[in-house]
């Protein structure tokens, strides 16, 4: 019986790793990717998509058909600012992507969202830049500026996140010709760029609500014509990686927790780095359903009641602190 469940779960494994595989390209990140819960290649329609409805809205789905935007990155069709003609001057054109769509999955404490792109505008003028709101689209702010998600976006470099950080975006010191920061100039080709907001918790009255997330790819013109090409996107991606106790290391006490075996036949025992007060735990299943709760208390290590929960693979949050610091880990239960 042992090891029928050991190849069940070992079989079930395999299907996810291949189809992680499929969607995530070998290469792209080192880290275990968790829920990849959407590729956009622009191929068929997307309810996640919303172009915006003003009549000097430009941008269009389709195969791009210029000089420089000659072929998508997933053939045939990419987001466009117009498939055929160089941009029009005095355009604001947006569209958006709506995360709070994704609200029935389960958001393990990170979001990626990531693109290939290229651009072709005049440099420090026209461009493309990112918005993102979290009122459901009244208000909105540069993603460099984002501050009312309580700054879970993060912006600096660090050695705990390794390559999975905010990567190939703008700086600051980017700035288009209506004071926003943003991309401009000519790309060169393919660009990979990646932005990703950090220890968003399962969703829950209490927590931090990722629900109302909106991403706005805004493109913008001033008044001179350039006769440039604007800004293409293509295989548009939103997933979460399994950071492990790294994305919590950039908290000032880092909370870590193992637990050994893994896989796990009777009760797990969970062990974290050091001493903490107020420990709780939830074991949560993959469709992101809370199966247990504990609250040992202060300690260092504590025994997870498996009870009747089935075989399977688990997520295991530990808080401590009163909530202050998290952390979380993968366990395989046989």
């Amino acid at each position: 019986m042992i090891a029928r469940r050991l190849l069940s779960v070992i079989a079930a494994s395999w299907f996810i790793s291949q189809t992680i595989s499929a969607q995530i390209p070998n290469g792209d990140y080192p880290g275990d990717t968790l829920y990849p819960w959407v590729v956009i290649s622009f191929e068929e329609p997307s309810s996640f998509i919303q172009i915006g409805m003003s009549g000097q809205n430009i941008w269009q789905i389709g195969p791009p058909q210029k000089t420089i935007f000659n072929q998508a990155y997933t053939v045939p069709n990419a987001m466009v600012t117009d498939i055929m003609s160089p941009y029009p001057v005095d355009n604001h054109s947006y569209f958006d992507l709506c995360i709070g769509a994704f609200n029935n999955q389960m958001y393990p404490y990170d979001i990626f969202i990531d693109f290939r792109h290229k651009y072709d505008t005049d440099t420090l003028q026209d461009g493309g830049y990112i918005t993102v709101s979290w009122d459901h689209g009244e208000t909105w702010m540069n993603i460099l500026e984002d501050t009312l998600s309580q700054q879970f976006f993060y912006v600096t470099p660090s050695r705990a996140l390794g390559p999975w950080g905010n990567t190939n975006l703008y700086f600051s010191s980017n700035t288009l010709f209506n004071g926003e920061h943003g991309f401009s100039g000519r790309s060169g080709g393919w660009v990979h760029s990646c932005m990703a907001w950090f220890d968003l918790p399962v969703k829950h009255p209490a927590d931090f609500p990722p629900d109302t997330m909106i991403l706005r790819f805004n493109f913008i013109s001033d008044n001179i014509h350039q006769n440039r090409e604007g800004w293409m996107i293509d295989q548009l991606r939103v997933f979460s990686l399994d950071l492990g106790s790294g994305m919590h290391e950039i908290q000032k006490t880092p909370l870590i927790v193992r637990v050994a075996p893994n896989p796990i036949n009777e009760n797990p025992m969970a062990m974290l780095n050091k001493v903490f007060d107020e420990v709780e735990y939830q074991l949560i299943d993959q469709s992101g359903r809370i199966l247990l709760h504990g609250n040992p208390g202060r300690c260092r290590q504590f025994e997870i009641k498996r009870a009747d929960l089935s075989a399977g693979i688990y997520l295991l949050k530990v808080t401590a602190g009163n909530g202050q610091i998290t952390s979380s880990t993968r366990i395989v239960l046989l």
